[in-house]
C-alpha cells in the first residue's frame, strides 16, 4: 500500500501551523505553570513569604507565574483573566481547566509532526497521534481524522486503523474488528499490534490464532512494542491460549532486556507464574483421608487485590472455624501456624466443642482457582466481591470443579458475569446468600435462588474479646473524605501484594485490633472499616461517597437490632454447617441441609422483594394531557415519522427532513415538537418537498414532567392513538434510503423495533438499571426500591437498545400499557425518556440491521442507511461516512 503522502502534507501543514513555536515550546512545561498560575490561595501563599522565603523573593515568583500565564493563555483561544500581570491576581478554576484541555488537544495533534520530524512512516506516526488523542479523551478528534483518512482511497487503511482503536476503547470488539481486518499492510498491523491483535481475539476467539502464529512466524511480533507484547498475551490467556502466551511473553523477556518498561516487565513475569507449570499451578498441599477447607485468598492473573478490607473478609471466616474446640487443621504451614495463633483469641462465649475431626486447609483464589490445581472435595466459604473480572475480559465462574462452595454474604458487582453457565452453577450450588439487597434482586431477576444474609465482616468480633476495661479513646479516620485531622489510614496498601497470604491476613488482624482495642471513633467512607468496627463495639461513621451505591442495600443506615441480626443469622447457620462438612457429610446431604436453614430467610426475601413497585399514572391522566393536542389520523400509503428535536438542533431539522424527501418513494409525514419550527420555518420547509409533508404537534403537558422532548416521546402512542406504528428519527439524523423501508419492519411480538446499544459495558439491561439506582444519591431507599422494583417478574437479563431511531409498535405499546409504565417514571425518578422506556420495555423489542443507526463516535459502516450524528462532534457531518 502506497504511505498516503498528499493527506500526510495536508495534515502535516495543519499540524505546523497548530504548533506554533512559541506555544510548542510552553506545551512541554504549560500544566506546572497553569497549576501554578490556577488560584489566589497559591499566590497569596507565596506573597505572605510561606516556607521560610522572603515575602519580596515570593511576590517575585507571583509575577513570574502571572506572566508565564498570561503568555501560554495569549497564545490559546478564549478568554483570559482580566489582570494577569499583577502578582495578586490569578485566573479563575473554570479558565485554567479550559486551558488545559486545549494544551492537552494540542499536545496530542502535535503527537504527529513530532513523529515524522523524527523519521517516522506516515502509518507509524498517525497511529501514535491517535494514542495521543485517545489517551487524552479527544475520540472526536481520533474518529474525525479516521474518517477523513479513510475516504482517500491511498490513506484509506491508516483511517480505518485509526478507526479500529477508537471503538476499540468505546464499542463492542466486533465494530472495532469491522475496522481491522480490513487491513493489508503489514507495517500498518505493527504499528497498531497493541489494538489489533486483543481486538481479533476478543472478537474471533480461537479463530484468530492464526494471525497471531502468522506474526510471529515471520518475525513481526519481535518488532511489536512491549505493551502489545502484554495486551495480546492478556487476551490469549482469557482463551486458554497458554502456549502462545509462553512463546510471546518469553520471547520479550528474553529479547528485550534492555528496552523493555518496568511495569510491563513486571506483569509480563507475573503471567509466567500463572501458566501451566508456573508457581499458582503448584499442587496444593493435601492430608489422606482428611477433608480439604479452602481459606479465600485474592489473587488472580490480572492483579492482586490491596485492598485490607478483603482481608478482613477472610480474617473473619476463619473465626467460624476455629470456633470448633476439636476441630484440628493440616495442610498449608503457613495458613496452619497462623490458625493456631488466632485460636488463642477466640471469645469464650463463640467456643463450642464441636466434632473431632481435621481439616486439610488450601489456599483458594476468589477469582482465579479454575487456574489452581485444587484437590477434590474442597469446601469452602465463597463470600465478598464476585467477580473481579480476568484482564477486564473474562469471569472465571463456573469456578473450579473441585470446589464445593457454600455461597454466603456475595456481591454480584457485574451482573455481566451472569452469563448461562454462571446461572447454572449458582442455581446447582444455591440458595446463595447475599451481602446485600440489590445482589438478591440480580440473582433473582435471572432465575437463580437467594437471599439477604448481610456481610461476614459482621462476625469478625469472634476473635476480639472484650477486654475487662475499654481503654479506647481517640478518633481515627479512614479513608474519610471531610477532614484530614488527627490519625488517618488508607485501606488501600500497596505493598500488600508483596507480601505472603498469611503476612497480610496478620495486616488484617491487626487492622481491626486497632478498631477494638485502641479507638474509641472510627470515621469512615470504607464498608469494610464500617462493619468490622461496629462488630468489634466502636463508634462508627459511615459516610461513603455514594449512599446508593450497589454494595450498600440492607448495610446502611441500619441500628444495632438489624446489625445483630446479620450477625447471629451468619453465626447460626455455619454453626450447622460447618459440622457437616467437617465430620465428612456427603455432598448432597450439605446441601440438603443449606437449602433448609435457609428457607426462612427465602420466603422473607419474596415478601421483601414483593413491596416494591415501579410507578405508573392512571390512564385518566393521560387523556387529559392529550385532549387538548392535535391526534393525526392514519392515512393510506403514507408512512408517519416523528422527528425528536433536542435543544440545539432545531437547525438540522431541514437538513434532515429534506434527506428523508430526497429518498422517499411515496408520501410521508413528519411530525415535530411543539417549538421546533416557527410556522414560518415550516411552510418554508415545505415548500421544498416533493413528498411529504411537515407538521409541529401541539404542546402537551403533565404534571411532575418538565421535560418537554421526554413528555412528547412518551406520549407518542397516545398522540397517535389510531396508528399500528410510527418511525421515530432525530433531528440529527442524515437519511439515504427510503424511509419506507425502515417503516415496514416487522415486528412480530416485539414493542419496539431498534438497534442494540453498541458501545461498550452496554451488555446488560440489569447494569443499566444499577446505574440508574445509583444516581438516587442520599436516598438509598429509593435506590432500592427502585431496584426491587425495576427487577421484579424478570427471568432474564437484555441487551439495551438505542431508541433514538426506532420503529414503536403503537398498538402493543398501548396494550402493555407502556406509557403509563413510562410516564411514571419520568413523573417519580430522574431519568430520561431513554431509559424510562428501556425499563418499561425490556427485551421485547426486535433487533434492527446495525444499517440502520449508524453512530459515527461508536461505530462505522461501508453503507449507511440512516447515520446519527447526535450529540457527536459536528465537524463529522461534514465529512461522509461512508466512501
Amino acid at each position: 500500500m502506497t504511505t498516503g503522502r498528499n493527506a500526510a502534507d495536508r495534515y502535516l501543514s495543519k499540524g505546523r501551523e497548530l504548533a506554533k513555536p512559541v506555544i510548542h515550546g510552553i506545551a512541554r512545561r504549560a500544566l506546572p505553570v497553569v497549576e501554578r498560575a490556577s488560584g489566589t490561595k497559591y499566590v497569596r501563599e507565596r506573597a505572605a513569604g510561606g516556607k521560610g522565603k522572603s515575602a519580596a523573593a515570593s511576590k517575585t515568583n507571583a509575577a513570574r507565574t502571572a506572566r508565564a500565564y498570561q503568555k501560554l493563555a495569549s497564545g490559546l483561544p478564549g478568554g483570559t483573566a482580566a489582570d494577569t500581570d499583577g502578582w495578586t491576581s490569578a485566573p479563575s478554576a473554570r479558565e485554567v481547566d479550559a486551558k488545559s484541555r486545549q494544551l492537552a488537544r494540542l499536545k496530542a495533534h502535535s503527537t504527529l509532526s513530532d513523529s515524522l520530524a523524527q523519521g517516522s512512516t506516515f502509518e507509524s506516526a498517525a497511529v501514535a497521534a491517535g494514542r495521543a488523542l485517545l489517551a487524552e479523551g479527544l475520540q472526536a478528534d481520533a474518529v474525525s481524522m479516521g474518517l477523513s483518512l479513510r475516504n482517500t482511497p491511498a490513506s484509506e487503511e491508516i483511517g480505518r486503523v485509526l478507526l479500529g482503536m477508537s471503538y476499540q476503547r468505546s464499542s463492542d470488539p466486533e465494530v472495532a474488528w469491522a475496522e481491522f481486518e480490513r487491513l493489508e499492510d503489514r507495517d500498518l498491523i505493527v504499528a497498531a499490534a497493541e489494538e489489533y491483535y486483543p481486538t481479533a481475539i476478543d472478537t474471533l476467539g480461537e479463530a484468530a490464532l492464526p494471525l497471531l502464529e502468522r506474526s510471529n512466524e515471520s518475525g513481526e511480533t519481535d518488532h511489536w512494542s512491549s505493551k502489545a507484547v502484554l495486551r495480546t498475551a492478556e487476551a490469549a490467556f482469557c482463551i486458554d491460549a497458554f502456549d502462545h502466551v509462553r512463546t510471546l511473553v518469553e520471547s520479550r523477556l528474553q529479547n528485550d532486556d534492555e528496552q523493555i518498561n518496568a511495569a510491563v516487565r513486571y506483569e509480563l513475569t507475573r503471567m509466567l507464574d500463572w501458566l501451566p507449570g508456573g508457581r499458582h499451578l503448584e499442587p496444593l498441599p493435601t492430608t489422606e483421608g482428611t477433608r480439604n477447607f479452602g481459606v479465600l485468598s485474592y489473587d488472580q492473573p490480572g492483579i492482586r487485590s490491596r485492598n485490607v478490607g478483603d482481608y478482613i473478609q477472610t480474617l473473619a471466616s476463619i473465626g467460624h472455624l476455629l470456633r470448633y474446640e476439636n476441630l484440628t487443621f493440616s495442610g498449608d504451614k503457613g495458613l496452619t501456624d497462623l490458625f493456631a495463633k488466632l485460636r488463642r483469641s477466640v471469645k469464650e462465649e463463640r467456643k463450642y466443642a464441636g466434632p473431632q475431626a481435621e481439616l486439610n486447609l488450601v489456599e483458594v483464589y476468589r477469582d482465579g482457582n479454575v487456574y489452581q490445581d485444587i484437590p477434590e472435595d474442597t469446601w469452602y466459604i465463597a463470600f465478598g466481591w464476585y467477580m473481579h473480572d480476568i484482564f477486564g475480559k473474562s469471569f472465571n465462574i463456573p469456578f473450579h470443579p473441585n470446589l464445593r462452595p457454600i455461597l454466603l454474604s456475595v456481591f454480584v458487582r457485574y451482573p455481566e458475569m451472569l452469563t448461562p453457565d454462571a446461572i447454572a452453577y449458582l442455581k446447582k450450588y444455591g440458595p446463595v446468600g447475599c451481602r446485600d439487597w440489590q445482589s438478591v434482586a440480580v440473582l433473582r431477576a435471572v432465575g437463580v435462588p437467594a437471599f439477604f444474609s448481610g456481610c461476614l465482616t459482621t462476625t469478625v468480633d469472634t476473635l476480639f474479646p472484650a477486654p475487662a476495661s475499654d481503654h479506647r479513646s481517640g478518633t481515627l479516620r479512614v479513608d474519610w473524605q471531610k477532614d484530614n485531622k488527627g490519625p488517618k489510614k488508607k485501606q488501600t496498601v500497596t505493598a500488600i501484594r508483596d507480601k505472603s497470604f498469611p503476612e497480610n491476613l496478620e495486616l488484617a488482624r491487626n487492622w481491626v485490633a486497632d478498631y477494638a482495642f485502641k479507638y474509641k471513633q472510627v470515621l469512615t467512607s470504607r464498608l469494610h472499616a464500617n462493619l468490622p468496627a461496629r462488630s468489634v463495639g466502636a463508634e462508627v461513621e459511615f459516610e461513603p461517597k455514594n449512599k446508593s451505591d450497589s454494595r450498600f442495600g440492607g448495610l446502611i443506615g441500619i441500628n444495632e437490632a438489624e446489625f445483630d441480626a446479620i450477625r447471629n443469622g451468619i453465626l447460626d447457620k455455619l454453626s450447622i454447617l460447618l459440622p457437616l462438612i467437617a465430620t465428612g457429610a456427603p455432598e448432597d446431604e450439605v446441601y440438603a441441609k443449606w437449602a433448609e436453614i435457609t428457607a426462612d430467610d427465602m420466603a422473607f426475601a419474596d415478601d421483601y422483594l414483593d413491596s416494591a413497585r415501579l410507578p405508573e399514572v392512571h390512564s385518566s391522566a393521560i387523556a387529559d394531557a392529550v385532549s387538548a393536542a392535535e391526534r393525526p389520523v392514519p392515512e393510506p400509503e403514507v408512512t408517519d415519522v416523528f422527528m425528536t428535536v433536542e435543544k440545539g438542533e432545531e437547525p438540522l431539522v431541514s437538513t434532515a427532513v429534506e434527506t428523508i424527501d430526497t429518498h422517499a418513494s411515496q408520501r410521508y409525514r413528519v411530525w415535530l415538537p411543539s417549538g421546533a419550527l416557527s410556522p414560518a420555518q415550516a411552510e418554508d420547509l415545505q415548500s421544498l418537498l416533493s413528498n411529504g409533508e411537515v407538521h409541529v404537534l401541539a404542546p402537551v403537558s403533565f404534571d411532575g414532567i418538565s421535560d418537554a422532548n421526554n413528555l412528547v416521546q412518551a406520549l407518542l402512542p397516545a398522540l397517535f392513538p389510531d396508528h399500528e406504528r410510527i418511525v421515530v428519527v432525530p433531528a440529527a439524523a442524515e437519511v439515504s434510503v427510503d424511509i419506507v423501508q425502515l417503516s415496514t419492519v416487522d415486528h412480530g411480538d416485539a414493542l419496539v423495533a431498534a438497534k442494540h446499544d453498541v458501545r461498550k459495558n452496554r451488555a446488560s439491561g440489569l447494569t443499566l438499571m444499577r446505574r440508574i439506582a445509583s444516581g438516587f444519591g442520599d436516598d438509598h431507599v429509593g435506590a432500592l426500591k427502585f431496584v426491587f422494583a425495576s427487577h421484579s417478574g424478570m427471568s432474564e437479563d437484555f441487551a439495551p437498545f438505542d431508541p433514538q431511531i426506532a420503529v414503536l409498535n403503537l398498538n402493543a405499546l398501548r396494550s402493555n400499557n407502556i406509557v403509563e409504565s413510562v410516564l411514571g417514571l419520568l413523573a417519580d425518578i430522574d431519568i430520561s425518556y431513554a431509559d424510562a422506556l428501556q425499563i418499561a420495555v425490556g427485551g421485547r423489542y426486535r433487533d434492527l440491521d446495525s444499517e440502520w443507526n449508524v453512530r459515527a463516535q461508536w461505530e462505522t459502516s461501508d453503507d449507511p442507511r440512516i447515520v446519527n450524528w447526535r450529540r457527536q462532534s459536528r465537524h463529522y457531518g461534514q465529512m461522509a461516512l461512508h466512501r
